[in-house]
């Protein structure tokens, strides 16, 4: 309790400060009651969600508890108080967004350089290599396809635009220009902000680091250094991450409540037709990569393949982790299923790390969403920015829960919409995590076994173990 008390005292104090902003001025009992109730609403969320709910629940469900917390606090308190929904409590959504995108690129930059030097020299790697980086490609190129299709067909996003234009309106009307809005449109922004890679263009990163990577793997045992270096770099940003997404349950509460004020209960149905388009992509790649890949290019029984991987696919759905998963899904796809395991070590780690299927194809299908969303047609020329900034942001995305959301603001911006969309689709992008990571872990195991098939190296699991 003592080690806690600090942070509860700021808590207290961030909760007075704003719950008497929510209702200057003070002139009378009435504003004194309502200043003490917003300042009571606010620490009791902050200590909910930071000190109570990590004690007793995983990040999941924290993160679940606090979706649905928020749809309930959107729809009761807009009608009673708007403004400490929309700018005081979103002053936490607006912090939790700014953190994830303050270290997102310079992620992504140290992410595919480990991945690209970890590879080592393309020109030497021979058959292999050649034949892992093509794979990797293709089928995270066929999951983007697979996704932008999809949105495009379902519209989960069609027909909210007059809702945000409505925002837009009232917001313009009230002209609010109180604390909450200027800590989370002026202060925030202005501090919380990349001092490395601001304002540089991903996809510019992205090449230069694939060059980078590339240079430092041809080079050999003169570069290890260099390379170590930014594996621990890389590790560092990572940890970054996980330390912000700590504050995911209290972001993904302030958001979804503002959310719900702001577009409605209607917002609920969209968001379920959103997670059915997304559920739908991922579901129609793993059907490609299981029962038509692995039986027409691995010649294995999809059968075979399922029931072996199966530990993996457990493991990858509860951690919605592709790096934690690697021990399991090596042995599964060795063992298990039968493709060699010298393959297996080559191409999962490097797989964990390139090969994003599920990831990409989310990330495409959510970007869409939100244009749909915002009531911004997106042309073909603008849809392929978003299917190349898929495939190549996909490529440096760590293999952690929640490290996509970044990318989406990313992806946002290469196609002209405001980054602040990824509030739209962060309440349920932990629920998705789950189901995604399994398809990434698919998508490089499916590898393993194509490979392994090519160099004459599959081996039967049951013939095997009665020898």
């Amino acid at each position: 309790m003592r080690k806690r008390l600090p942070f509860i005292i700021l808590y207290a104090a961030v909760a007075i400060i704003l719950g008497a902003a929510s209702a200057w001025p003070v002139t009378d009992v009435a504003g004194l009651a309502h200043a003490l109730a917003n300042a009571l609403f606010l620490f009791a969320g902050l200590a909910a969600f930071l000190v109570l709910l990590p004690q007793r629940f995983s990040l999941p469900v924290q993160i679940f508890i606090a979706m649905v917390a928020g749809i309930a606090v959107g729809w009761v308190l807009t009608p009673w108080d708007p403004p400490l929904v929309t700018d005081y409590l979103g002053v936490f959504g607006q912090l939790f967004v700014l953190l994830l995108k303050l270290v997102i690129t310079p992620l992504i930059f140290v992410s595919i350089v480990c991945g690209v030097a970890g590879i080592g020299d393309v020109r030497k790697l021979g058959s292999l290599g050649a034949k892992t980086i093509g794979f990797y490609l293709m089928t995270t190129a066929a999951a983007v396809l697979i996704g932008l299709t999809c949105v495009n067909v379902v519209q989960p996003g069609a027909g909210r635009a007059h809702l945000r234009d409505q925002v837009q309106e009232d917001r313009q009307t009230q002209e609010r220009t109180n604390l909450g809005v200027m800590l989370r449109d002026e202060a925030l922004p202005r501090l919380i902000q990349n001092p490395i890679m601001a304002g540089q263009d991903v996809i510019a990163v992205i090449f230069f680091a694939l060059l980078f990577g590339a240079a430092l793997a041809s080079i050999g045992p003169p570069a290890e250094a260099a390379i170590a270096t930014f594996r621990g770099l890389d590790r560092a940003l990572i940890t970054i991450i996980l330390w912000i997404m700590a504050l995911a349950p209290i972001g993904v509460f302030a958001l979804m409540a503002g959310a719900i004020s702001e577009l409605g209960l209607q917002y609920v149905y969209t968001l379920a037709k959103y997670c059915f388009t997304v559920f739908l992509g991922l579901g129609l790649h793993f059907c490609l990569l299981c029962l038509v890949i692995v039986p027409v290019l691995g010649r294995v029984s999809p059968m075979r393949f399922l029931r072996g991987m199966l530990p993996a696919f457990e493991v990858a759905f509860s951690t919605s982790s592709s790096s934690a998963t690697i021990p399991v899904t090596m042995e599964c796809a060795s063992k298990r299923v039968g493709a060699d395991e010298d393959i297996c070590s080559f191409m999962l780690p490097i797989g964990a790390t390139i090969n994003m299927d599920g990831t990409a194809l989310y990330v495409s299908v959510a970007s869409l969403f939100v244009a749909q969303v915002y009531g911004v047609d997106l042309s073909i020329q603008q849809q392929l920015m978003v299917f190349l900034t898929a495939v190549m942001v996909s490529i440096g995305t760590a293999g952690i829960p929640g490290a996509s959301i970044g990318l989406m603001a990313i992806i946002l911006s290469s196609v002209g919409l405001p980054p602040e969309g990824v509030g739209i689709v962060i309440g349920v992008d932990r629920i998705l995590d789950m189901t995604r990571t399994v398809v990434n872990i698919t998508g490089d195991s499916v590898g393993t076994v194509v490979i392994s098939r090519s160099e004459g190296r599959m081996t039967d699991p049951a013939s095997s173990a009665a020898s």
